[in-house]
């Protein structure tokens, strides 16, 4: 199980990436090619991922805790592009987003290993005893879902 399609996105997708191998003449072969072709493509290779395959890099306005001036509401620190410098309205997704999340299977559902399998059969399966619980709970102490929890499930991911 996984919670997501992985990072980048769809990263297993060996048709996708154009990545695994083939058989010709008897030798395996990676399928991009020979080493002539990879050592063509080095500085621009097509089936790399890009940048929306990842998530747009970004960081947050803190100059605009520092630097605002007195009002009613309270400041806050909206994240900026880190490749344009501009405010992004949401943040779509980034490193660990599934996993720190535990996305529904509706998402799930999307990932490349899901091809020629019945979703809704598989996700009525896996709903009826499996639960994607965020990374670790960091809100408590002493958690009492850690403490009695007989399998200490929390503690697998």
């Amino acid at each position: 199980t996984k919670p997501g399609t992985g990072y980048p996105t769809d990263w297993e997708n060996q048709k996708r990436w154009n990545g695994g191998w083939v058989r010709k003449g008897g030798k395996l072969q990676p399928k991009q090619g020979a080493k002539w072709r990879i050592l063509a493509n080095i500085f621009g290779n097509p089936d790399l991922p890009e940048i929306d395959d990842y998530y747009e890099p970004f960081d947050f306005d803190y100059d605009h805790l520092k630097s605002a001036p007195e009002m009613t509401a309270f400041p806050t620190a909206r994240p900026r592009s880190k490749i344009s410098g501009e405010r992004m309205e949401k943040i779509e997704k980034g490193p660990n987003w599934e996993e720190i999340l535990g996305g529904e299977f509706s998402k799930r559902s999307k990932d490349y290993n899901f091809e020629g399998i019945q979703k809704d059969i598989y996700g009525q399966y896996e709903n009826t005893f499996m639960m994607y619980l965020p990374r670790l709970c960091e809100h408590c102490i002493n958690p009492t879902c850690a403490a009695s929890c007989p399998s200490g499930a929390i503690y697998k991911r």
